[in-house]
Parts: structure tokens; C-alpha cells; sequence
């Protein structure tokens, strides 16, 4: 068990609140002791002198009130500093001096107040300020031993403090010595019964040594003495559930949600409860009130989503406990936008996309529009080849983002996809007027040679595809392309085969790159190579191409390899290859 973290910012707390508050620590009568780190820099700064009518021996104090005076009325630690120091130049052992500017340094530099507080402790090593003082720096700088002889001076001081109980018994375990502390503990609650400052860390420290009947009967004490704190009961309920009586661990988490209904501890807890025990039905249902509750952070329940949802068994098991879940993210969370992308996700992938649809459409006249939501809006409505809405909502997109040429080239990749190609190239040229950045501008050059060859124009696409590789010299889709439709013009051959291996080398282990340069091979009559290449194609593809069988097949039958060719011929037309030219194909093999 580790407590190294509540140690320290506890310390820091009480360290800060004794300056503040003015605590005081007595002086003590000076002893024999050798002058100590005095800073004489500090000394001889800004010096100055008590009245006249001051005595002698006063002097110390007066420099120790006027340090006090100049950092808690002035905020001037530096004058503080001087005068402490100069206290302490007059009288080596004016244990004041020491602790104030040991608390003053303590969260500036540990290891110098360290110094300053053991002069103060050695001045007078029963003083509890002192030694709390001392034992609160030991922590800081994790001298977790030194902090334990500390402390157990303190208790023997001052033992009537639960605070220094607790204290120790956590530097104990944070020394793994969790019995030691258990033992601290029991001592305490002897003295002071049971006690909000120590009860709760040793039922903390009996469960992580497994004396789980010791906790028990220790969490029945904390309810007996405060039967209306809803932790209690549910420290109860967890560590029963731990024990296997389930019965019991059901009768407080009953105890503590007719304390509060609403609690997200007890339901949290809960919550864990029937996950631990794969209890889906009750996991799921306790789920809605945590998903309701704006306590719970929307981050969590997105994670808690996804994960539920990942399994796409679990969520066709429980379809009605997530949807209800994902419309309780919905309705607690109505104006933020990652709700509305759950809910509307969980819409999609469950194939209510109209829904979806209906939600997103909803927010298009948001005041501050987003651009994820016309993305969406256009992914739905092309999916569903619905080409008035895609159109609509491109214009409606570029009124709300008028400087975004994206939305365009989206409507003219829809038409491009729907086969209609004077659409979409009326739409890549309206974007191109848009577009100021090389890498976009040749992408939609090249999209528009795609087109144009699409549409039985290839001087026209060639003539785009150039302007493209002006400015995108090195992309492999282009390259790849361009190429392809020169071979299958018969143009410009070797040119074509240089753009090909330029685009394999690339994009390594392309299939359909290396389909291309096979084909091209192919072309040229360089038989052998293409059927290397394509060999490599088809090993590597991993979607049985009907295009790859068909041009595999023509480049066996020019090798003469006609049984092979036939098996790939008939491969590509079961695949989905144009029928009418494989039977045209095996017709030569029978003359």
C-alpha cells in the first residue's frame, strides 16, 4: 500500500498552516552547540540595528520579531530571512529563528529547511513543534525511518493527537511494516475510540493484509458509531462481496442506496459488483443511472461504450440494454457533440442510418456549424447513391464553409463513383478554383483524368494526368493509373513502364501496381517478366481480383500455357469478370 502521496500533501498543508496561523514554538535556554550553516551573505545585507534602549541580550529577539513581522505583514522573506539570520548569528541556539526559517524555506528547498529545522530539534529535542516540524521535512524528502523514530517521539510527547497516530501508521506502511502500522492503530482506537482520522486507514490496512474478519468487524463499528454515512456501508458491501456472502454484500448496498438512491459511489460500486461477478443483465441495468448522472465524466462513459460495444456478439446479446444506455448519453449530454456522435454511431452501426441521418440534418443550422457533421451527412446520403441530397447538402456546406474546397470534391467523387463522369468533372474544376495547394490541386487533376478517361475521353485525361504529374511527380495512384491507360491504349509504352516500376517502387507489394507493370509487360511482348510479376500480383492479393485471373490467364495462353490459361479464364468469370469476353477467350482455345 502506498502512501507516499497523501504523506506529502498533507504535510505540505499542515506545514503551510502552522506558519501561517502564527504558531509559535517557545524559546528554549541555550545550550552548548557549534555555530551552524549561518549564511553570511544574509548577515551583513541590509543591516540593521535595535533602538538604543534595547538591552543586549534582547537583540536576538528583536531581529526574530521583526523577521516575523516582515514576512507575514510585508510578504518580504528576503528581509526575513536577514533578520532570522542575524538572530541567529547573535545566539547559535535560538531554536526560533531556526524552525520559522525552516518553515519559510520549506517549500522552496527541502534540503535547506531540513538543516535549519534539526538545528531547532537538537536545541530541543522534546519540543513537539520541533519534532513535527522535523518529521513533516523527513517525508518530503522520503527519509521514511528517520520520519518513523520521529513520529514515535511525538506520540510519546503528544499522544493524545489522532493526526500523528495516523501519520505514523502510514510511514509505516509506506515502509511495507503494514502490522506495525495495524499496531499503531489499535493503540489509537484504544485512546480514542473509533475515529474518522484512523478507523477507515486501518480497515484499509487489515483488508491488504488479508484479515478481512478484522475488517469486517471494523466496518460493522464505523456504522454502529455512524450509521449514516452511505462509505461505511459500502466499504461493508465490498469487503462481504470480497468474502463470497454475497447476501450480505446485497443487504448494505440496499442499506446505502435507501441512505441515497442517486449516490454514483454506491452505484459505481455496485456497478463493479455485478461486472465482477459477469451479472451482464444487472451490470448493464445499474449502468443507466451512472450514464444519467452528470457526476460521471462523459469521457468515461464514451470508453465504457466503446468497450461494451467492441464485441459485436455482446451487442446484438444486449441491443436493448445499449441502446437504452446510448440514449441516456444522448438526452443527459444534449448539447455536446461526442454524445451526439455516440448515439448517433450507435444508430449507424445497428443500420438505423435514417435516424442517424434525421439527427445530424438536425444541426446543420447550428450557430456554430461543424464541418463532421455535412462529412457525415454526405457519407450517408452517397452511401444511399442519393444524388439531389448530395448536392444539397454540398451547397448548403459550402454556404456555411465557403473556403472549403473539400465538400465540392466530395460531390464530384460521388459522381465519379455513380459512373457520372461529366458530373464529377464539372465538379473537380470547380474545386480546382478553390484549391491553392499543389498536393490538392494534382489530386483533383488527376481525379479529373479519371473521369475524362472514364468517359471515353483519354486525350483529354492524358492531358489532365500531365498537369498532375507537374505537381505530384512522385504519386504512386498517379503514376499507377496514367500508366495503366496508356497500355491499354497502346501508347506510349516504355514510358508507361517507367511510370509503372516508379509507382512499384513506391508503393511496395501493391498487387494492383504490380498487375499494371505485368500488363504492361504484357504489351511489349516481354511475355517471361509478366508472368513473373503477375505471379507475385496474385500471391499477394488478397481479394482473388477477376481482373488479375483474366490478365494472368491472357499472359499464360500468349506462353502457350493454355491448360493454365483456361483454369484462370474460367476463375475470372466466376469472380465476376465480363462473361461474354472469357467465353470469347476460351473459343480460341478450341480452334
Amino acid at each position: 500500500m502506498c502512501c507516499k502521496g497523501v504523506i506529502r500533501a498533507a504535510m505540505v498543508a499542515l506545514t503551510l498552516a502552522m506558519f501561517s496561523c502564527g504558531a509559535l514554538p517557545r524559546g528554549t535556554a541555550p545550550k552548548t552547540m557549534p555555530a551552524m550553516l549561518i549564511d553570511s551573505t544574509l548577515t551583513t545585507r541590509r543591516d540593521t540595528t535595535p533602538p538604543s534602549d534595547y538591552p543586549a541580550e534582547a537583540h536576538k529577539v528583536w531581529h526574530y520579531i521583526e523577521g516575523l513581522k516582515a514576512y507575514r505583514l510585508q510578504e518580504d522573506s528576503t528581509r526575513a530571512r536577514h533578520h532570522f539570520e542575524r538572530a541567529l548569528q547573535l545566539d547559535t541556539a535560538y531554536a526560533p529563528a531556526a524552525y520559522h526559517t525552516a518553515a519559510m524555506l520549506a517549500t522552496k528547498d527541502n534540503d535547506e529547511a531540513e538543516r535549519y529545522s534539526r538545528r531547532a530539534y537538537h536545541t530541543d529535542t522534546n519540543n513537539v513543534w520541533y519534532n513535527a516540524q522535523l518529521g513533516r521535512l523527513q517525508i518530503f524528502r522520503e527519509q521514511y525511518d528517520e520520519g518513523i523514530r520521529i513520529y514515535n517521539n511525538i506520540l510519546r510527547l503528544q499522544g493524545n493527537n489522532p493526526e500523528n497516530h495516523r501519520i505514523l501508521a502510514m510511514l509505516y506502511s509506506e515502509k511495507e511494516q503494514p502490522f506495525s502500522a495495524i499496531i499503531v492503530l489499535d493503540s489509537a482506537e484504544m485512546r480514542f475510540g473509533i475515529h474518522e482520522a484512523i478507523s477507515p486507514l486501518k480497515r484499509q490496512l487489515l483488508v491488504a493484509t488479508a484479515q478481512y474478519d478484522r475488517a469486517l468487524k471494523q466496518s460493522e463499528e464505523l456504522i454502529a458509531a455512524d450509521p449514516y454515512n452511505i462509505e461505511n456501508y459500502i466499504v461493508a458491501a465490498e469487503l462481504y462481496a470480497h468474502a463470497q456472502k454475497d447476501s450480505l454484500a446485497m443487504v448494505n448496498y440496499q442499506k446505502a442506496l435507501a441512505l441515497d438512491s442517486t449516490s454514483v459511489d454506491v452505484l459505481g460500486s455496485l456497478n463493479d459488483y455485478y461486472g465482477r461477478r459477469n451479472d451482464h443483465p444487472n451490470y448493464l441495468r445499474t449502468l443507466v443511472p451512472l450514464y444519467a448522472s452528470k457526476r460521471v465524466p462523459l469521457q468515461g462513459k464514451i470508453e465504457n461504450f466503446k468497450r461494451l460495444t467492441s464485441n459485436i456478439e455482446y451487442y446484438k446479446q444486449y441491443y436493448g440494454q445499449l441502446n437504452q444506455l446510448a440514449m441516456t448519453v444522448a438526452v443527459t449530454h444534449p448539447d455536446d457533440y461526442e454524445a451526439m456522435e455516440l448515439y448517433t454511431g450507435h444508430l449507424i452501426t445497428t443500420g438505423d442510418m435514417d435516424r442517424a441521418l434525421e439527427i445530424y440534418k438536425s444541426h446543420v443550422n447550428d450557430s456554430v456549424p461543424r464541418v463532421e457533421i455535412f462529412n457525415t451527412i454526405l457519407d450517408i446520403e452517397s452511401f444511399k447513391k442519393r444524388a439531389d441530397s448530395v448536392e444539397y447538402y454540398t451547397r448548403r456546406a459550402m454556404e456555411r464553409f465557403p473556403d472549403r474546397a473539400e465538400f465540392i470534391l466530395r460531390r464530384g467523387t460521388y459522381y465519379l463513383v455513380n459512373h457520372q463522369y461529366r458530373k464529377a468533372e464539372e465538379a473537380f474544376v470547380e474545386a480546382l478554383k478553390r484549391i491553392d495547394s499543389d498536393s490538392l490541386r494534382g489530386a483533383t487533376l488527376s481525379m479529373i483524368g479519371d473521369a475524362q478517361y472514364s468517359d471515353n475521353r483519354p486525350k483529354a485525361a492524358f492531358r489532365s494526368y500531365e498537369k498532375a504529374l507537374k505537381l505530384l511527380p512522385d504519386d504512386a495512384g498517379l503514376l499507377n493509373n496514367y500508366s495503366y491507360f496508356l497500355s491499354e491504349k497502346g501508347r506510349d509504352l516504355e514510358r508507361a513502364l517507367e511510370m509503372s516500376s516508379r509507382a512499384i517502387e513506391i508503393s511496395r507489394n501493391n498487387s494492383t501496381y504490380l498487375d499494371t507493370y505485368a500488363w504492361i509487360l504484357y504489351k511489349l511482348g516481354r511475355y517471361e517478366e509478366a508472368k513473373k510479376a503477375m505471379r507475385q500480383a496474385i500471391a499477394l492479393d488478397q481479394t482473388q481480383s477477376e481482373v488479375l485471373m483474366c490478365h494472368y490467364g491472357d499472359i499464360l495462353h500468349a506462353l502457350g500455357e493454355n491448360f493454365m490459361a483456361r483454369i484462370y479464364w474460367e476463375k475470372a468469370r466466376d469472380g465476376g469478370f465480363d462473361k461474354a469476353e472469357i467465353e470469347a477467350r476460351l473459343e480460341k482455345l478450341k480452334k
